[in-house]
């Protein structure tokens, strides 16, 4: 592998960290008596940011080095499940991260402070970047099974 794909497959990795952390903080924000939608604002955009950064540095590491190189060590080693299933799943997992990212960020772009006296709309807020957080941690955990079955 290149200098420049280890420098990618770290960005993807650290990148999309820095983005579960992100909305981590807006779900815990969203928790709160009284949330501070600047505070909300910057972290849903750099947790988008992060995603979609993430989603590039990934989607060229894996056509450049993973589907010809490591894929098929993985198929022929002693866990090609671990792309079968594991590899599968956290992609497809990853298509809608950006999404939902985007969702939560543009609705926080959109509304005003006032909103935030709707408890329906803060807990379906909330909801959402629990899910981010949530899919996000099960992604990682995904590659660090499939980091696994390539050795």
């Amino acid at each position: 592998m290149s200098t420049f794909l280890g420098y990618m497959l770290v960005a993807h990795i650290v990148l999309g960290l820095i983005g579960i952390g992100a909305f981590y903080a807006v779900w815990m924000g969203l928790l709160k008596r009284v949330p501070k939608l600047a505070f909300l604002f910057r972290s849903s955009l750099l947790g988008f940011l992060s995603f979609i950064t993430s989603w590039l540095a990934g989607g060229y590491y894996y056509v450049e080095h993973y589907g010809g190189a490591v894929k098929p060590i993985i198929k022929a080693g002693e866990y090609p499940w671990a792309h079968s299933v594991v590899m599968e799943t956290k992609e497809h997992f990853f298509l809608f991260l950006p999404i939902l990212a985007a969702l939560v960020f543009l609705s926080l772009a959109l509304l005003k402070e006032t909103s935030f006296e709707n408890q329906g709309i803060r807990k379906a807020l909330a909801s959402i970047a629990g899910f981010i957080v949530i899919m996000g941690i099960a992604i990682t955990l995904g590659g660090i099974l499939i980091s696994g079955a390539a050795r």
